[in-house]
């Protein structure tokens, strides 16, 4: 959908018509690189920021220590793993392939040679300018085309009718996936220095950084789906079909609404679960579950699961 191949076009319809070009797409690697290291990130920031909890409250501080060492090394290592290689392989795509996500997403409305990029600014779409904006000169031509004075097209050399619906959303989407990723990086970069130098475990306002950080991994993973849907539009296959036309005449509106209230209704209902577990599993506290293991529960395991 987002870089359509092995497609072939009949009597007005898209037909896979090479299997091996669709499952060998170049769009897959990246996209799949930079997703999945955004849920190591994830991963990371809730166990870093669950053993800061631990070390904070002064509670099972063997596993505080060894939670927060775990999640601020991997942390790091996965933050600039976002930043590069795999956010740089997907910049090189969408300057490829979807050259109006790229100059929406970043606010570029007029072709521009050595082109700077925004790092603060709000859009004005009607005028098709960037107001109050802090940009940093020619970076953008580097790190699309590699050369400082490339030439980056802007939105006006594209018909209004191919340009993303929404390109202020689409802006400040991409804006918090990369602020909060260059957060990021900073924070675990700290904190592994306090680490090697062995001050981070009394270092409390590291602590609280950690712990509050928790949750902006999850938010800049939504935004980062936000910046990849809202730049596919207007199309549902990218310059191939509309999002208008992909509705089907069989299905009723009533059929939509029943069917997107039920999967809202269903995700809300796992995301409470989700978030009671959690927190009833980390005030509950591993120490606590060692502790009740009986006797011959905590024996040692064979190969097969006998105990020994």
């Amino acid at each position: 959908m987002q870089h359509p191949v092995g497609y072939t076009v009949a009597n007005g319809r898209l037909n896979i018509s090479n299997w091996l070009e669709v499952m060998t797409n170049s769009w897959i690697l990246p996209q799949y690189l930079h997703t999945m290291s955004g849920a190591v990130v994830t991963g990371a920031f809730m166990m870093a920021g669950l053993g800061a909890y631990y070390l904070l409250a002064r509670r099972d501080i063997d596993y505080g220590r060894m939670f927060v060492t775990l999640g601020v090394i991997v942390g790091l290592i996965a933050s600039v793993f976002q930043l590069y290689p795999s956010g740089d392989l997907e910049g090189t795509q969408v300057t490829k392939y979807q050259p109006t996500k790229l100059a929406a997403m970043e606010g570029l409305f007029q072709t521009e040679s050595g082109a700077g990029i925004v790092i603060l600014g709000q859009p004005d779409v009607p005028k098709g300018t960037i107001d109050n904006p802090i940009i940093v000169p020619n970076v953008l031509s580097f790190l699309t085309y590699r050369r400082w004075t490339a030439v980056v097209r802007g939105l006006n050399t594209f018909p209004a009718d191919q340009r993303p619906d929404s390109i202020e959303m689409l802006y400040y989407s991409y804006h918090i996936m990369v602020g909060l990723g260059t957060i990021f990086i900073a924070i675990m970069g700290l904190a592994l220095l306090l680490l090697w130098r062995r001050k981070l475990f009394q270092a409390r306002w590291m602590l609280w950084i950690l712990m509050l950080a928790t949750p902006f991994p999850y938010i800049a993973n939504t935004a980062g789906w936000f910046t990849t849907e809202l730049g596919r539009q207007p199309w549902i296959v990218f310059g191939l079909m509309r999002t208008v036309h992909g509705s089907s005449p069989l299905l009723s509106t009533g059929n939509i609404i029943f069917t997107l209230l039920g999967f809202m209704g269903i995700y809300l209902l796992f995301g409470l679960l989700y978030v009671i577990l959690v927190v009833f599993d980390a005030l509950h506290g591993p120490g606590e579950q060692a502790a009740e293991a009986t006797p011959e529960e905590s024996g040692d395991l064979g190969l097969l699961g006998e105990r020994g």
